[in-house]
């Protein structure tokens, strides 16, 4: 009997000890993952294709993915100000395709000092300037990793 009770104990006091070291330790199988919307305009084959379409757009630049050549005319991750470039694109004449990406934290956060300034401005100029600032931003980091 004082054998069964020694037992049990030292399988609970195991087990709380196990779960406590699980807990405390970094998941390293988990990656944080930074959701944001990116404004897709195209799919090309061909850079040349890819390069025609951003020069019709006010902003864009072409990101190349398993041999494709992807067209992003904005990138957002606040969802009224996704809406708000959605009317802009219609109103526009672009047809845009909605599509989540990941980004890196830092992109991440940096996209709240662009974002501030779209909320703050009707004005069409300034979209434009500021969709092209995020989007050289985004390739910049994306250069870097």
């Amino acid at each position: 009997m004082k054998k069964n009770i020694i037992l049990i104990l030292f399988s609970l006091i195991s087990g709380v000890l196990f779960t406590i070291f699980i807990l405390n330790k970094e998941n390293i199988y988990a990656k944080e993952e930074y959701l944001v919307y990116a404004f897709q305009v195209g799919v090309y084959e061909s850079v040349d294709n890819a390069q025609d379409m951003i020069s019709k757009l006010p902003s864009g630049i072409s990101i190349k993915e398993d041999n494709l050549y992807r067209v992003y005319s904005a990138i957002y991750k606040d969802i009224d100000l996704v809406n708000k470039m959605i009317t802009y694109f219609k109103d526009n004449n672009i047809n845009i395709y909605l599509k989540t990406i990941n980004v890196s934290k830092d992109f991440y956060y940096i996209l709240d000092n662009y974002e501030k300034i779209i909320s703050k401005t009707e004005d069409t100029a300034v979209y434009d300037k500021v969709n092209q600032s995020i989007l050289n931003t985004y390739l910049e980091g994306m250069n870097n990793d």
